[in-house]
């Protein structure tokens, strides 16, 4: 199975993402994580070769990578260990941007579209309410910092279509700065104000790289898009706004009724669907892949979130981006705390990727996500 080719430049058309033809493109794709954490780079390219993870991720018929960074990242000119880049020889020597730039153009090249996203500001594991991330600022990284470097991202892929969107901020949360505990808002106007972040970010990268989606994603760790609907982003190049949504089972009661997740999912942002406002992306889902009772297909406590979450998205056609595809983590500690969550090599239970980052780790869950990826609706779907 492989996904139909993608033409960009993307749109949008109501609730749905389109191509340069017109047809609908459902953003169905993995999460490849690490060049947020601590050593800036993207675990796993010490045990496969980037051009070959690329192409075994299209072969399994996802159009799509969302590729987390951190603006620490962008900054680094100290060489990436090349312990870390032993399956990719020919990367030895490179910064952490020019490893991150090595993935975007592997990924690309494999016909995948590649969304970038800003997930921490300082390198660390992600998220909390204290590793001082959770607004696009804090005392270390100033907003003006953070909106040049979408711009300088900006340039740095303006060459290359298949970047085709920009997922803004990972998670907006609670975040402690100048010794104050913020919360971001929802089109309050002050500098709290995330949609104006979203706008002003939007309005700089179209300055220089006109055809990217920006993507916008809720407050509370992006739980909460119910502030679009009174301030939706309106950026100057219209038809290129995505929302974006996370679930997990945590931001649900253990057990939840199938009616009120589907209470739930709609007043946090579905709504944007069925009243094709725009189109709506989970840009972070999962569960761990070790047992399909976590899957629905056996009787379990465990599976109430994920036949909830697998019906919401059959029924409303949503797009999605599955976290992650790692199946090894990088080495992760939490900014500012200094706790350490990972080791460089530790498993990811939660991964689609066999511990060789060549196989499958549970080829029965991949298959049901596969079963997710074609569009049932939309412009072109026949």
């Amino acid at each position: 199975m492989t996904a139909a080719p993608v033409q960009p430049p993307l749109s949008t058309s109501g609730r749905y993402i389109v191509d340069a033809d017109g047809r609908r493109v459902r953003l169905a794709g993995v999460n490849w994580y690490g060049a947020h954490e601590d050593d800036g780079v993207a675990a796993g390219l010490e045990r496969t070769g980037r051009r070959a993870l690329a192409a075994r991720i299209a072969r399994h018929g996802f159009n799509s990578v969302r590729l987390p960074f951190s603006l620490w990242m962008t900054e680094q000119t100290t060489p990436v260990p090349d312990e870390y880049l032993a399956a990719n020889p020919d990367l030895s020597g490179a910064t952490p941007i020019q490893v991150y730039d090595a993935c975007v153009e592997a990924l690309t090249g494999a016909g995948l579209i590649v969304i970038p996203n800003c997930h921490t500001l300082d390198a660390g594991w992600c998220c909390s309410e204290h590793d001082e991330s959770g607004m696009w600022f804090n005392d270390r990284w100033p907003a003006a910092k953070y909106l040049a470097t979408w711009q300088d991202m900006a340039v740095r892929y303006r060459s290359n279509p298949m970047v085709a969107g920009m997922d803004i901020m990972n998670e907006p949360r609670r975040s402690r700065v100048g010794g104050r505990v913020l919360t971001p808002t929802w089109g309050t106007g002050p500098a709290t104000d995330i949609a104006a972040m979203y706008t002003a970010a939007g309005n700089l990268i179209h300055e220089v790289s006109p055809e990217v989606l920006i993507i916008c994603e809720g407050l509370g760790f992006a739980a909460d898009l119910t502030g679009v609907a009174r301030n939706p982003v309106r950026l100057r190049r219209p038809g290129k706004v995505v929302y974006s949504l996370h679930d997990y089972s945590w931001f649900h009661p253990a057990g939840q009724p199938r009616a009120a997740y589907l209470d739930q999912m709609h007043r946090a942002g579905g709504y944007i669907l069925t009243e094709d406002t725009a189109p709506l992306w989970i840009g972070e889902f999962g569960n761990d892949t070790r047992s399909l009772d976590n899957f629905g297909r056996a009787a379990s406590p465990q599976s109430a979130w994920w036949n909830n979450v697998e019906a919401w998205i059959t029924e409303y056609d949503v797009d999605w981006c599955w976290w992650p595809l790692n199946p090894t983590q990088p080495r992760g500690t939490v900014p500012v705390t200094g706790q350490q969550r990972s080791r460089w090599g530790d498993p990811e239970h939660w991964g689609l990727l066999a511990p060789d980052w060549r196989g499958v780790a549970n080829p029965q869950v991949l298959d049901i996500l596969k079963a997710l990826i074609p569009p049932r609706t939309g412009p072109g779907v026949s």
